[in-house]
């Protein structure tokens, strides 16, 4: 049982986000237990019971990391697996459902997307991958307290909708019968 397993039931995007996040603590405190204990669950306010837990969560995080050679960068496959799953779903509504709310909320994302595929150039990822991408990207330069462009935060803010009803979709489509993802 992970520690984020009722955000990735109600939340897809935020459990990607979050799990990024996690393992870019995990790559700051080099892996080291120690550190970890030291930084990350010493300081929470917790009972003894729920600060193993969080030990043992990030022990197997680190592992798992270890086994699938993402020391340096990289994510989960579990979690790739998810970005897979919400790529189709996004293709799925856009070409297949014809959803237009969606697709209106797509609309408003895409310069954004497009123009952040287009610096990527060869490394250029999927449009929900890049959406990720930027979001992550614009929650780290906030914490590092360093400017954001009226652009870039407007076209991250379209890329925040359009993930959020994207995981409502995604929410929706688990409920169905027959429907297994992860």
């Amino acid at each position: 049982m992970g520690l984020l397993d009722e955000k990735k039931q109600e939340n897809i995007a935020g459990y990607v986000i979050s799990m990024w996040h996690i393992e870019d603590l995990l790559r700051a405190e080099q892996f080291d237990l120690d550190r970890l204990e030291e930084h990350l669950i010493a300081p929470m306010d917790a009972d003894p019971d729920t600060r193993e837990e969080v030990r043992h969560w990030y022990a197997d995080l680190v592992d798992q990391m270890k086994e699938q050679g993402i020391e340096l960068s990289g994510h989960l496959l579990e979690v790739e697996e998810v970005m897979g799953e919400l790529e189709f779903l996004h293709s799925t509504l856009v070409g297949v459902l014809d959803d237009h709310p969606y697709k209106a909320l797509f609309s408003a994302a895409e310069p954004g997307i497009k123009l952040l595929q287009e610096q990527a150039g060869e490394n250029k990822e999927g449009p929900i991958a890049t959406c990720f991408t930027a979001i992550y990207g614009v929650m780290l330069l906030r914490a590092q307290n360093k400017p954001i462009s009226k652009g870039t935060s407007e076209a991250e803010g379209h890329m925040r909708k359009l993930l959020e009803h994207l995981s409502m979709h995604y929410k929706q489509m688990r409920k169905l019968p027959g429907v297994s993802l992860n």
